[in-house]
């Protein structure tokens, strides 16, 4: 299974709009092969919110789950000035492994 990890940053002033994005029931749907590990409020500054959201999905659907975040995450981007980023992650001790066999 792979881990995908999306980083989503919202002005404070739009938060109330963003909250209302977020709860409505229109939005892409995930497809069954994705599965919401976890997602956490990370920073509340005078400026910004930002967050973190973890899925896994299948090592053979990696390009078909990043499309479908992607899709959902662009609704809530409907919201000016709310951006996300996209991150694969690995284990760190997997990781390491692969630097030392190179």
């Amino acid at each position: 299974m792979v881990k995908i990890m999306i980083v989503g940053k919202c002005p404070l002033h739009k938060l109330n709009e963003s909250v209302k994005t977020y709860m409505k029931t229109d939005k892409p749907a995930y497809p069954d092969f994705i599965k919401k590990v976890e997602s956490w409020v990370a920073q509340i500054t005078e400026e910004r919110l930002k967050t973190y959201s973890v899925y896994e999905c299948p090592d053979d659907k990696i390009i078909e789950s990043m499309a479908a975040l992607a899709k959902r995450y662009n609704f809530y981007a409907s919201v000016e000035g709310y951006t996300f980023k996209m991150e694969l992650l690995t284990e760190a001790d997997a990781a390491i492994q692969e630097f030392l066999k190179k």
